[in-house]
């Protein structure tokens, strides 16, 4: 789907907080966040532009701050969503300014000073897309995927909107060779 529904900001920054809350153990059965090169990688696909400074201590910060954005998303109603997501931007101390720079020569938002954290602004950009996603009525994208065994969030970028599974080639395939594994079995035990 093209950005005219979600904004050339939304989707990268929504794309960047799913990448993040689908490293924890909740999420993917075993710790995903284990090292800078996770978090630069993640950044890269997303193209979230920020650089870590490759610390322990950052690496735990941004775990918490997964957690956090896991808890905003299970949260089942806005009221309270609402009040975590501003608590997101005011621990990051978020001052939206619209920039150019050379990775993204469209202007865009930054939702933080250029010296703040990376944590901060992954605070500020994972915030926005959330806050977003709410503003122009499509949560209901953000979802867990309906696959057996799997519980990985997706963002559902498709036009209609009714994805289903995280990935159709793994969970969506498994789903619907079982469901043909019994169609067949059934036909089989008619026939005899």
């Amino acid at each position: 789907m093209n950005d005219f529904l979600f904004g050339p900001d939304v989707r990268p920054s929504a794309e960047m907080t799913v990448a993040l809350i689908n490293t924890s153990t909740a999420r993917g059965g075993e710790e995903g966040l284990n090292d800078t090169d996770t978090l630069r990688a993640m950044g890269g696909e997303a193209k979230v532009y920020y650089r870590p400074d490759g610390s322990k201590a950052e690496i735990l910060a941004m775990r918490k701050l997964r957690d956090r954005l896991d808890e905003i998303v299970k949260v089942p109603d806005n009221r309270q969503r609402f009040a975590m997501l501003n608590e997101l931007f005011y621990s990051a101390s978020a001052i939206p300014q619209i920039v150019t720079h050379a990775e993204d020569p469209r202007p865009h938002f930054h939702y933080t000073l250029e010296d703040a954290s990376y944590v901060d602004h992954l605070k500020g950009v994972t915030a926005y897309a959330l806050s977003r996603l709410i503003i122009i009525g499509e949560w209901q994208r953000l979802r867990t995927c309906s696959g057996t065994a799997c519980n990985r969030l997706f963002f559902d970028t498709t036009r209609n909107g009714k994805r289903l599974y995280c990935d159709s080639r793994t969970c969506g395939n498994r789903i619907h060779a079982a469901r043909y594994r019994i169609r067949t079995a059934e036909r089989s035990l008619s026939e005899n």
